[in-house]
């Protein structure tokens, strides 16, 4: 049972209220007491832990807005530290959106590193011309929220509330309105980027920095640190309605995606596989108003969302609530914290607990200080992919991916529609190509976002992350249909291997000029190594 475990860890408490216990069983077992009575001490701390957050809030909140002279002054003091000789590396005090566990031991250190930790507001935001000047470390949800009280809406909202604006820029982000907009970074308008030689250059789609500009989406932060991003918006109402439509087969799932895809009605599309044996489309379009005789569903702690869309139906959501409307279930891979369907103990945890940042840094801390220690998930492999495979390669990659990750039968995620056998989720996320050189795809062509999270162990994953049998595997068999995978996740190319996927010669051209000392560390490094 997660509970009481998740809030003890999350709130930093866990080893005092341990040892509380600890003292409490000994003291209890000296007056001739039940030692076990002293376990009682780690539910009311937790349940103490749940009083405090709730009139807290969550740890990590909306920054809401900040002054342009503020922002020039946070701009300066970066300036000034990066110009001190020496190796140069950001700190963020957000939680990583990255799964790279050999990365987990040094991602927090701040020690030594340059603080742009500060850079989490928005700026501006100009309605008539629709952009937003928004500082490249703040949360999609900082972004996002004061997007929404001008009535507007960003072109793209990557799931979690804690990506960075940043991250989605120099990382790949995509969502459901992806299938028009392309990826977050098409977007982006101008950014102030911070190089390695500590000065601050704004750069655009044209000029003296287009060769930049164009080379930041996917470059992982190796030739500088954004500062500021103006990105476009667009019109929106506040709320939606989703339509969720059965397909009995991979193809009608995705014919389904391909020709709804063409309706200017929609304004959000994506859909969740079920293994080979048919999906859920999910159409979403913006409503100002729900019709009388319906009402507005409330998805978060309880009633989730994920389990909703194995039956067919229609939702009205607030246009937040839509948005977010798969952070509370990190998808659906809170599957891997027993105990975290049920309803009292989601109650329990609240939902300031039941966020996607809390999960992450929940499982960092296990995968830190358990199961890596003790050697508990030597055997366990981490497949935690977003692979972007052209629309008429997906079928057949669906049914290849399955083969090569047999996840109904090692993994721990699962989903069951009635008449058909448990299954593991794919998420389906249809995008267009990006024309942007560090992420070769065919421009402006339909690809489909396939998001596998899952922890498998079996035989087919001895060895583990080590290993990486079923991983490489992946990235072997999306080569072979002309896909990309995004680089959040752990990656076994080779260093050739990579250059030849991703377009090395580009970035080496774009790397020598802009950082020809190699401070910042390398775009390979900053995948595969620590």
């Amino acid at each position: 049972m997660v509970w009481p475990i998740l809030p003890l860890v999350v709130e930093g408490v866990f080893q005092p209220t341990l040892a509380a216990a600890v003292l409490t069983a000994v003291a209890c077992a000296k007056k001739g007491l039940k030692p076990a009575l002293g376990i009682g001490v780690l539910p009311l701390v937790a349940i103490f832990c749940r009083v405090g957050r709730s009139i807290q809030g969550p740890k990590t909140k909306p920054q809401g807005r900040c002054s342009r002279e503020d922002h020039e002054k946070r701009v300066q003091a970066a300036s000034a530290a990066a110009k001190v000789p020496g190796p140069l590396r950001m700190y963020k005090a957000t939680t990583s959106n990255t799964f790279r566990p050999q990365q987990i031991a040094t991602r927090l250190e701040s020690k030594n590193r340059l603080d742009l930790s500060g850079f989490v507001h928005v700026l501006e935001i100009n309605k008539e011309e629709l952009w937003c000047d928004v500082e490249a470390c703040a949360t999609f949800e900082t972004y996002t929220d004061e997007v929404l009280k001008a009535g507007l809406a960003p072109l793209v909202v990557p799931e979690l509330r804690t990506i960075t604006v940043g991250g989605a820029i120099v990382g790949i982000g995509v969502e459901s309105s992806s299938f028009k907009n392309g990826f977050f970074h098409e977007g982006l308008l101008e950014a102030d980027i911070l190089l390695a030689s500590g000065d601050v250059i704004t750069v655009k789609p044209t000029g003296e920095y287009s060769d930049l500009f164009k080379a930041i989406p996917n470059s992982l932060g190796s030739f500088g640190y954004l500062l500021r991003l103006r990105m476009r918006l667009q019109p929106a109402e506040p709320f939606v309605r989703l339509e969720k439509v059965w397909c009995d087969t991979t193809k009608a799932l995705m014919d389904g995606l391909e020709q709804h895809c063409k309706r200017k009605d929609l304004d959000y599309v994506d859909a969740v596989a079920l293994g080979d044996q048919g999906g859920m489309l999910l159409l979403a379009s913006y409503l100002k108003q729900v019709p009388t005789d319906q009402k507005v569903k409330l998805y978060g702690y309880w009633p989730q969302f994920y389990p909703s869309i194995i039956k067919e139906g229609t939702d009205y959501l607030r246009l937040e609530d839509y948005l977010w409307r798969w952070d509370a279930d990190w998808f659906w891979c809170t599957q891997i914290f027993p105990g975290l369907k049920f309803w009292l103990v989601r109650w329990l945890c609240g939902p300031h607990i039941l966020r996607s940042d809390i999960y992450k840094a929940f499982n960092d801390v296990m995968i830190k200080y358990v199961l890596e220690p003790l050697r508990l998930n030597k055997n366990e492999e981490l497949v935690i992919q977003d692979i972007e495979i052209p629309i008429a390669e997906a079928e057949q990659y669906i049914k290849d991916f399955l083969r090569v990750c047999p996840s109904a039968k090692i993994g721990k995620i699962k989903l069951r529609r009635k008449g058909m056998p448990t299954l593991a989720p794919i998420w389906l996320c249809p995008v267009k190509g990006t024309g942007s050189p560090l992420m070769p795809m065919k421009e402006g062509e339909l690809y489909i976002n396939i998001g596998f999270w899952d922890a498998l162990e079996g035989k087919e994953t001895e060895g583990g992350m080590a290993a990486g049998r079923i991983n490489r595997a992946l990235e072997e068999l999306t080569v072979q249909r002309g896909g990309k995978k995004t680089l959040y996740s752990a990656a076994y190319f080779t260093e050739e291997e990579f250059y030849e996927q991703y377009n090395g010669a580009a970035y080496k051209v774009v790397k020598n000029k802009y950082d020809p000392t190699s401070r910042l560390r390398g775009w390979y490094d900053r995948l595969c190594k620590s």
